[in-house]
């Protein structure tokens, strides 16, 4: 799997890179630089061809070296100008007597740009490019009284290497596509191997609680034996908690367990219920953390400890009902716990144990959707 992300990983970057990509770059801009300076009889003025150095050492860097397979609408454009720039400065400073040969030093320049256009797949724009050389070129025969015949022998080979370019950058595009495609199944088996891996796991932790927990106390049960008074509320401890892990596996934490059982021990009647925030939560220790101080208090009454649906500005919520009213309290993500100072008692909102006890839930308003009665 590591050789199949390091290829998808050269798929998604087609550029010279490192110093071997330097070396490439500024060996080209320093021959451009040697044709200047050894053709210094072939031209007129310095400032058009220092200029026109300056422009393409840019552009070749850009096109060479900027990363990422594809450039920039921005950076496309300017660069596919580049060729056309360079023989404006440049063409009109050559020899008109003559075929310019090496003094024509922008054609290669220009077309080394557009090559690395080509390969990164922007094929339009390298050709528009060419086109705008192609045209400027032809303007400068025209004007300058050139002969026409010692065009395709002024061009022809520039036109053949952006030919190439553009069949490597098809090839290497597609290429890409398939490497990319073959690593995304790779990812997607991957990422299913670990979903399965991961829902084993806790398949193979519960059973192993029920078999430590569970299994023990229906044996003796099975074999006759009558629980007394403790061992009965023992059990009812239990079976609340093995219907805690399928209604809340979010609270399924060693602090949060213990301190519901403690509350249950002193004859709290304790809910939890998940309803799914916790997970896109960066830390859920941190909201997990204050519930177990929130019911360390709870001495009689009732309590429902609910992971509140996502999108909410509250993760969790804590309800404590008691004779003397209700208080509720929320935990936000960062484990911060909004609590009101002193029970209240809203008619409608939460039940209170000393009227008649609903089947549904003591819960607040933000937590009355998606709950219903239990049968």
């Amino acid at each position: 799997m590591a050789g199949m992300s390091a290829a998808e990983e050269m798929a998604a970057d087609l550029r010279l890179a490192g110093p071997l990509g330097w070396t490439v770059v500024l060996s080209y801009v320093a021959c451009n630089v040697f044709l200047v300076a050894t053709t210094s009889a072939d031209r007129g003025s310095l400032w058009p061809h220092v200029a026109g150095l300056a422009i393409f050492a840019a552009a070749a860097a850009a096109a060479g070296l900027a990363p990422r397979r594809r450039l920039t609408r921005p950076v496309t454009a300017v660069l596919a100008v580049v060729p056309g720039l360079l023989a404006l400065l440049v063409s009109w400073d050559l020899p008109t007597d003559r075929f310019p040969g090496y003094s024509a030093w922008h054609l290669g320049a220009g077309t080394f740009v557009l090559f690395f256009l080509a390969t990164r797949g922007h094929l339009v724009s390298a050709w528009c490019g060419m086109a705008g050389l192609v045209a400027v070129t032809l303007a400068w025969v025209g004007t300058t009284g050139q002969d026409w015949r010692g065009l395709p022998d002024l061009l022809l080979t520039h036109l053949s290497l952006l030919g190439v370019g553009t069949i490597t950058g098809v090839v290497l595009h597609r290429a890409a596509r398939q490497i990319n495609a073959v690593a995304a199944r790779a990812r997607s088996r991957r990422t299913a191997h670990a979903a399965r891996l991961a829902e084993a796991a806790e398949r193979h932790r519960r059973l192993a609680w029920l078999e430590q927990n569970v299994r023990p106390a229906l044996e003796r049960l099975a074999e006759g034996h009558v629980p007394g008074p403790e061992e009965r509320v023992r059990l009812a401890v239990l079976e609340a908690e093995v219907r805690d892990r399928l209604r809340g596996g979010a609270l399924d934490v060693p602090g949060v367990v213990a301190a519901v059982r403690a509350a249950r021990l002193r004859g709290v009647a304790v809910e939890v219920m998940d309803d799914g925030a916790l997970s896109g939560v960066p830390d859920a220790a941190a909201v997990l953390a204050p519930i177990p101080g929130l019911l360390d208090g709870v001495t009689a009454g009732r309590v429902v400890i609910r992971i509140l649906p996502p999108g909410r500005a509250a993760v969790a919520s804590v309800v404590v009902e008691t004779a003397e009213g209700t208080r509720r309290s929320t935990i936000g993500p960062d484990g911060a716990v909004d609590s009101p100072d002193t029970p209240s008692s809203r008619g409608g909102e939460h039940h209170v144990l000393a009227r008649q006890r609903q089947s549904q839930p003591a819960v607040g308003r933000d937590d009355v959707d998606e709950l219903q009665p239990e049968r």
